[in-house]
């Protein structure tokens, strides 16, 4: 029986992929990517991913943003307006319209609070996120948030998890983790909870593709 969710944040509740939010902010500008934008992005979530935990606080938090826009754009071929967009992103980086929601996420929070689960945030995320999460709206659907620059430890780290259970108050049979990633499938098998796969963009045919079917594998 399923009694407590636990949800990423990244690609699962926020569209992190470019095309949701970067290339917006480009086009009112009037500019274009000249270079590979996927790779770009992998490139600048790859150095993201390995420097997030010194990420402690918010002010170096907002660095590691600024660096990793930076490298976003420089990859994508915009080096000459790299620093001056980044720093105007990360000026503006409580705006929510950059941390566009995936479609049905806050429906789905909000029914499952209505049916009396208690929720918390399983995330590889700096200190900025409860923060971030607090601008889209999502944050008072937690009961807890587990961030792996504030704890210390990153998914597929089974501590975290374990981090999110001790704080709702439930064993681990009885909580399911959602989240888009391999990490998050280790991380939740590993500290003994079921989890879904979620894809918001569709490209994965094993994986949910829209997050209100959440409710779906609830009692």
């Amino acid at each position: 029986m399923t009694r407590a969710l636990t949800f990423d944040v990244g690609n699962t509740l926020i569209l992190a992929s470019p095309r949701f939010w970067l290339l917006p902010f480009l086009e009112e500008r009037g500019l274009k990517p000249r270079g590979d934008v996927r790779q770009a992005a992998l490139q600048a979530f790859r150095f993201y991913e390995e420097n997030h935990l010194l990420a402690r606080d918010l002010e170096s938090a907002l660095g590691l943003w600024r660096e990793f826009h930076r490298r976003l754009f420089a990859g994508m071929g915009l080096e000459a307006e790299a620093d001056r967009l980044s720093r105007e992103l990360v000026a503006n980086w409580l705006n929510p319209s950059f941390w566009p929601l995936a479609p049905g996420a806050e429906e789905t929070l909000k029914a499952l609070k209505e049916r009396g689960y208690p929720l918390a945030v399983v995330s590889n995320w700096d200190a900025s996120l409860p923060e971030i999460l607090e601008a889209v709206g999502l944050r008072g659907y937690f009961d807890h948030l587990a961030v792996s620059a504030l704890s210390g430890v990153a998914k597929p780290d089974p501590r975290l998890f374990q981090e999110a259970l001790r704080a709702l108050g439930v064993a681990p049979e009885e909580a399911l983790h959602v989240g888009d990633a391999e990490a998050d499938l280790l991380g939740a098998q590993g500290a003994g909870m079921r989890a879904l796969l979620f894809d918001p963009t569709g490209e994965n045919p094993e994986a949910l593709h829209r997050l209100p079917a959440v409710l779906d594998y609830l009692p």
